[in-house]
């Protein structure tokens, strides 16, 4: 979920499109009119496909015949893929999908200096996106292929019910050892309800995602602006909020918030705002004590609280539309729904108080340097979620070996390829891995990041970590009668 945490422009590789040979561009097909298509004609690509697609007559591909090793849609027998042989119509180049700014260019250098100590001559092909929509897109009309693509969790589900995405071979993800036991949930049913979909394929044969980073979604903003203690006091009511005046001393008389306020471009942690700001409000509607837990919850002070707030996945209608109906209150207030500009620009101080990923301001924030920028992070007190984004291997990959590989790689922590120590220290998420978390040591100044609550609440922080839950498919009907529609209407101009 990182994209853009220093405002640069995007560099020639990394723009959308410019690395994939064998994406099909539906002529003029933009991403707006995308969204108006899902909303409008009640399609749900993730869920239904490019065959629903092809039935309304919007986009039209022949069918491709399977590989011989696809025993079923999305299924691999990895008994009739070869080890260590490179594959498919480009088999030294790697195809990848991933968020902006989530790992430096010496990474993709890595792996390929890697690859070569192993004897093979590849190159690593990158596409950059900026939200979950854009990658759906994608991969679905736009027709792109690629090895390897980061999905964040909940869409995880929605690919693999249209068979977009492969069962994996953990015999060649050897590294899948050092992944905390919290972030993958051992042992790890199909219907658990703490598997954070990364589903085991329905046969049995396999998971189907293996985490890469995590985060949770709070609110970001101009620390010498507000202080502290009135934005954990506030949280989400700031949204539907002109201006503020901090009760503290040494800050501004009034601080305009019109237009200097930005939530995310990304559907499922806008409506996770919305939904805990709409259920806070019907708890006090109902004369009870707000909860700011979906569970029931023991708090570090020993008070036991009820557990009536609202999840992030609600799907009764009269739920959504009061959620909805904060949201449309909100947006006169904000300047956009961006998820490159969101902590740019609270750094350039044209924005004072933003909707923001844990891992996106704590890299503008820059704490492991000398000069640390005026800004700051929580999770508001009516609660938020956490996600993983993952690893997938999409079911036009050709390639599969070599994919693999590649993931494996992202978790490696040995000494001489430290990947997954250089990711978490460059990107400033927290990582998934154990191993590597256990390995990670303090920056030149001091900075731990282990040490930070802001990244690890679910070590320091319990009581903000609670607070949070986790997005999952809401089912097909929901998104095509309630979410997207909702969606669409709210972020069109």
């Amino acid at each position: 979920m990182a994209c853009c945490r220093d405002g640069r422009a995007l560099e020639p590789e990394e723009r959308a499109g410019s690395s994939d040979e064998d994406a099909v561009e539906p002529a003029s097909f933009t991403r707006r009119r995308f969204l108006k298509v899902v909303a409008g004609a009640g399609v749900v690509t993730g869920v239904l496909g490019l065959g629903a697609l092809s039935g309304l007559g919007i986009v039209y591909r022949p069918p491709e015949p399977p590989p011989p090793w696809e025993i079923a849609p999305g299924v691999v027998d990895y008994s009739k893929v070869p080890e260590g042989v490179l594959g498919g119509p480009t088999p030294n180049i790697l195809k990848v999908a991933q968020w902006y700014d989530y790992w430096p260019g010496s990474f993709k250098t890595d792996f390929q200096n890697y690859m070569a100590g192993k004897g093979y001559n590849v190159s690593v092909q990158q596409d950059t996106f900026t939200s979950n929509e854009e990658l759906f897109e994608w991969i679905t009309l736009g027709g792109k292929k690629y090895d390897v693509i980061f999905p964040t969790n909940h869409i995880v589900d929605n690919i693999k019910k249209s068979a977009l995405i492969y069962n994996l071979n953990l015999a060649w993800i050897p590294n899948f050892s050092n992944l905390w036991s919290d972030f993958v949930r051992v042992p790890h049913h199909v219907d658990s309800p703490d598997n954070l979909d990364q589903r085991q394929d329905p046969n049995g044969l396999n998971y189907v995602s293996v985490p890469y980073f995590w985060g949770t979604t709070g609110i970001a903003w101009r620390k010498d602006q507000i202080p502290k203690d009135e934005v954990e006091s506030i949280g989400l009511d700031f949204f539907t909020m002109a201006s503020y005046s901090p009760q503290a001393a040494g800050y501004p008389t009034t601080v305009t918030l019109d237009g200097k306020m930005r939530m995310l471009e990304d559907l499922r942690d806008v409506f996770t705002f919305g939904f805990k700001k709409a259920g806070w409000t019907a708890q006090q509607a109902q004369g009870l004590i707000p909860s700011p837990f979906v569970g029931s919850y023991t708090d570090a002070t020993g008070k036991v609280w009820p557990g009536t707030q609202w999840t992030s996945n609600e799907t009764a209608l009269e739920r959504v539309n009061a959620m909805g109906d904060w949201l449309f209150q909100v947006k006169p207030h904000l300047f956009d729904f961006n998820s490159t500009g969101d902590t740019p620009s609270l750094i350039a101080g044209v924005a004072v108080l933003n909707q923001a990923w844990s891992g996106d301001i704590a890299y503008a924030q820059r704490p492991d340097q000398s000069n640390p920028q005026p800004a700051d992070y929580i999770i508001p007190y009516q609660g938020s979620r956490w996600w993983q984004d993952t690893c997938v291997i999409p079911s036009k990959c050709r390639n599969l070996w070599l994919a693999h590989e590649f993931i494996n790689f992202i978790h490696n922590v040995s000494s001489d390829w430290p990947e997954n120590q250089l990711l978490t220290k460059w990107n400033l998420y927290p990582t998934p891995n154990k191993a590597c978390f256990d390995l990670l040591t303090p920056f030149a100044n001091g900075y731990d990041m282990r040490a930070d609550p802001r990244l690890y609440p679910n070590l320091l922080a319990p009581d903000d970590w609670n607070r949070c839950d986790l997005p999952r498919d809401v089912g097909a009907d929901v998104l095509v009668k309630e979410y997207n529609p909702l969606w669409f209407n709210l972020t069109s101009v």
